[in-house]
């Protein structure tokens, strides 16, 4: 029983690095429902990620959506102040900030 733990372990941690490396269309698009929510990647300045907060420096957050978060699977969010929002997804988080990251390299 222990083994076949272990197995299904190590098959759930090469799953989330193999998504890590190549975003499923499905996190793509789960992405770009909350770069929706937020007012669009170009109003982000910074993005982090820890445990479970997706954790946004934002140019401002008067375009925050929490309802449309909440509909993206957010557990939560919190607002800072004027510039800075985190978002609460669990273990997705970290997924979603380094998917964030590539489309802001991408932009500069």
């Amino acid at each position: 029983m222990l083994i076949e733990l272990l197995k299904q372990l190590a098959s759930a941690c090469k799953k989330l690095a193999s998504d890590s490396i190549n975003p499923s269309p499905d996190i793509e698009r789960q992405v770009e429902a909350i770069l929706e929510a937020i007012g669009g990647v170009e109003n982000i300045l910074e993005t982090g990620a820890c445990a479970s907060r997706l954790r946004l420096e934002l140019i401002t957050t008067e375009f925050v959506d929490r309802q449309q978060l909440q509909q993206t699977g957010a557990y939560g969010v919190i607002v800072l102040d004027e510039k800075n929002v985190h978002i609460v997804y669990g273990f997705k988080a970290n997924l979603y900030s380094q998917v964030i990251e590539s489309r802001l390299v991408s932009l500069n």
